[in-house]
């Protein structure tokens, strides 16, 4: 038994109601910690209403034919005992996590807030990931009410952190000038596709510019902040921010942009209490089936 299986308690979770393979490839796993959320707390229940909300869908592709959920049988490992007001401890306790469950698959992780992906992006760190991701802001500030390392910041820790090649956004529209300003000191890292983009460009061309960007990459990681899409669709996060994608759009996109060199995925900041009827949750459950499915489908057909 591997260390990180120390920070891991089952309590009988089981994503989409599917009792997972062992030997699958697809490691499910939740990290309910939202200790410097600044507006909305709350998404430390995030796991479990993503996990509920999959149950309730049917485990088709909406674009890719005759592949079912259950041909990938996940496995649901569990949620990470999170230090509750210790972002250090949590973080390092991911990183274990995440690290281990990636030597037997593709670590697929629901948060939570947006801080956790740092704890996986260290894990994979020798694997330098080119990373998307989708997020109404950007994360890349020195520091936030008083935190280096929070969900305003960690983004900013994880390049300095970790090797990352290329960082893509998507749906970023809401950031600092001091956001903005570095970003542009990094323009030959990070580039942006904001709400105009996607009008003007429409997400079969913005999917094109985000696969020609990944060309050169040998990895890839994919973090979906749920506050990307517009609240009329994702009430329930912890930051809602206007003028954010349509579901459509967003599962398009994963579906086009995931592929078989994939290390690593998150859905985080689903925030259930903001989340009446939970469409946040069941919309977070689809991205994570759209994806885990392309990957699955991309890695058959380069094995072939």
């Amino acid at each position: 038994m591997g260390l990180g299986r120390l920070y891991i308690t089952t309590a009988n979770r089981q994503f989409a109601g599917i009792e997972g393979n062992p030997k699958s490839k697809y490691r499910i796993i939740g990290v309910p910690y939202d200790s410097t959320t600044s507006f909305r707390p709350g998404t430390r229940f995030g796991p479990d209403a993503v996990r509920l909300a999959a149950a309730g869908l049917e485990s088709n592709s909406a674009f890719i034919k005759d592949v079912y959920l259950e041909d990938l049988s996940p496995l649901d490992e569990g949620d990470v005992a999170v230090s509750i007001g210790d972002t250090g401890e949590t973080l390092a306790r991911v990183e274990a996590v995440v690290r281990e469950l990636a030597s037997a698959g593709l670590p697929v992780m629901i948060g939570g807030e947006h801080t956790v992906t740092l704890g996986a992006l260290r894990a994979l760190a020798d694997r330098k990931p080119c990373v998307v991701m989708f997020d109404a802001h950007l994360d890349l500030r020195n520091e936030y009410l008083g935190l280096k390392v929070g969900h305003a910041t960690f983004m900013r820790r994880a390049l300095e952190q970790v090797n990352i090649p290329r960082l893509i956004y998507i749906g970023a529209r809401a950031f600092s000038r001091e956001e903005l300003e570095f970003a542009r000191s990094k323009d030959n890292i990070i580039t942006i596709f904001g709400p105009s983009d996607l009008i003007t460009l429409g997400p079969i061309n913005v999917a094109s510019n985000v696969l020609s960007a990944l060309k050169s990459c040998e990895s890839t990681y994919l973090t979906v902040d749920m506050d990307a899409f517009d609240p009329a669709y994702a009430p329930g996060v912890g930051n809602p921010e206007p003028l954010g994608l349509a579901p459509y759009e967003g599962l398009y996109l994963v579906s086009r942009i995931v592929d078989e060199r994939l290390i690593g995925m998150d859905v985080v900041e689903v925030s259930p209490h903001y989340d009446p009827g939970g469409g946040t949750a069941a919309l977070a459950a689809k991205v994570l089936i759209e994806a885990m499915l392309k990957h699955y489908v991309s890695r058959a057909k380069a094995s072939r």
